[in-house]
């Protein structure tokens, strides 16, 4: 395992997640105050391109790790074929996905699902016109962003992910200053971002993988198939994700009528558990090139070390965002969204970070079933849970005053049970290896984030929060420790290294 490289990427990756997350967490509470309750048509318009995706992820998903195998076994034909035939792949799903998108955006006022107020009615339009956009564009442009994975630099693509994020909110800046608070802007910097990554991510394929090109002559419709084959059953899994954590702002549009504030309460209170499951996709990521060329060589041993590397590094940076979420969530939401009910947005927010307390130490599992080609048992695993999710929330709607609350619980109880007693048992069958290797990366995960969480709930008790200030000053006392804490009790030595390396990177960058 290349700990210099692994540290570089974690660093660039986790600056680029920061800006992103830094921008989004800042223009919410700026759009609800100028446009109230319209939040969640943004949210919203995101979770209908998110539904695209679960079709074109059947393509998609199997792609990096085809490609990686292949590009590190020099075999460039087979490589440039799988190349070309995902580029094209994705150009024909794009036309595909064209109609439906075009009938949402002009009949929208029609749609029996959509609450959306008369008088915001061409703004939703334009917005979601631009949101459609900025996906077909990013679909048609995504087989580019592989040269980084497979060449394992994915601190190149941070960089460029977090000047697009600058750009985004510098478009924003100046057109809420200069004309009227509109929606359609946040569309219109989204396909700008999109844009600039897309135009640097094949500026990286040329450098980094010169051997590696689009052409029509390498197109194979086999290739296709084959991906579509095995990517089908990921393409489940993401449909049984949505069921869990997706699906509940369409449900709560569609089945609570109160002209989208419950939608927009639920989409702001799930903004930081999105944000923390951002976090941690964000560093399995920087693992799973490593994993991937981990399994092309063979090199087994090396894979499950860097796997429970992975879990480790996962438990030292994630314990503390859900500690943090559960001890001050209620003084983060009561000064960030001071119109809005802070108590049930804590509510609301914990029960959608919930299965994190779990999935959080086990996340990079995922990816070995990608990697090893056993995708259809984990999927129909997701699905069944996803379903059983959305039928318990329609249920719990129903047959309680449960109201809202409904959605965050069922998707909880589902993933946590499935997390618990499906997913480190299978992981550990595929890699074959003892079946209870990995629970105890899950007890650890739950003593970080206990006893994190203890020490939060007294350090308030003892210092209350009453500003942004003592909250942003609780937060430089206890963060720092608690990442002290981790680093001796929670990583080993391989691990404490890939940190020290990562911080020494900093130091370097800001030298």
């Amino acid at each position: 395992m290349d700990k210099k490289r692994l540290a570089i990427n974690m660093f660039a990756q986790l600056l680029a997640f920061t800006v992103n997350m830094g921008i989004s967490f800042f223009l919410a509470p700026i759009i609800e105050s100028q446009i109230e309750n319209t939040y969640g048509f943004i949210d919203l318009a995101n979770k209908f391109v998110l539904y695209a995706q679960i079709v074109v992820s059947a393509l998609n998903t199997m792609a990096s790790r085809f490609i990686t195998i292949h590009i590190h076994r020099d075999e460039n034909q087979e490589a440039n074929e799988y190349f070309s035939s995902v580029f094209f792949g994705n150009v024909i799903m794009a036309g595909i996905f064209l109609i439906p998108a075009l009938v949402i955006v002009i009949f929208m006022g029609y749609m029996p699902f959509l609450d959306v107020p008369t008088h915001l009615l061409r703004d939703v339009q334009m917005l979601w016109a631009l949101v459609f956009g900025n996906f077909f564009l990013s679909i048609i442009t995504s087989v580019y962003g592989i040269s980084t994975y497979a060449t394992n630099r994915l601190d190149l693509t941070s960089v460029r992910t977090m000047i697009a994020d600058i750009l985004r909110i510098i478009f924003l800046f100046v057109t809420f200053i200069i004309w009227k608070p509109t929606l359609w802007f946040v569309g219109a910097a989204s396909v700008i971002s999109t844009a600039y990554i897309a135009y640097w991510n094949r500026r990286f394929t040329k450098q980094l993988l010169p051997q590696i090109q689009v052409s029509r002559i390498y197109f194979r419709w086999k290739k296709v198939w084959e991906l579509i084959s095995l990517g089908a059953w990921n393409s489940l899994t993401r449909l049984g994700q949505v069921l869990l954590d997706g699906v509940d702002i369409l449900l709560a549009g569609a089945l609570i009528s109160d002209g989208g504030a419950s939608m927009t309460l639920l989409s702001l209170a799930k903004m930081v558990p999105t944000a923390i499951s951002s976090l941690m996709g964000t560093i399995v990521g920087v693992f799973n090139p490593q994993i991937t060329i981990a399994y092309a060589e063979g090199d087994k041993e090396n894979l499950v070390k860097v796997i429970k590397s992975c879990n480790r590094i996962l438990i030292f940076i994630m314990s503390i965002p859900i500690a943090f979420l559960t001890a001050y969530g209620y003084d983060f939401y009561r000064l960030w969204m001071p119109g809005k009910e802070p108590y049930s947005l804590q509510s609301l927010s914990l029960l959608a970070v919930g299965v994190l307390y779990v999935s959080m130490s086990i996340q990079v599992l995922y990816h070995v079933f990608i990697i090893t080609k056993k995708v259809k048992v984990n999927s129909l695993a997701v699905l069944g849970s996803g379903v059983i999710s959305a039928v318990m929330s329609l249920v719990l709607l129903k047959t309680t005053n449960l109201g809202i609350l409904c959605f965050p619980l069922s998707s909880m109880v589902t993933g946590l049970l499935r997390n618990l007693i499906f997913t480190p048992i299978y992981a550990a069958h595929c890699l074959e290896i003892r079946w209870n290797r990995f629970y105890g990366d899950i007890l650890l995960g739950l003593f970080s984030i206990g006893t994190i969480t203890l020490l939060g709930i007294l350090s308030r008790i003892v210092y209350p929060i009453h500003s942004w200030g003592s909250l942003i000053l609780m937060g430089m006392v206890a963060g720092p420790l608690s990442l002290v804490v981790n680093f001796f009790i929670i990583l080993r030595r391989e691990e404490r290294e890939i940190v020290w390396n990562m911080i020494c990177s900093k130091l370097k960058g800001a030298a």
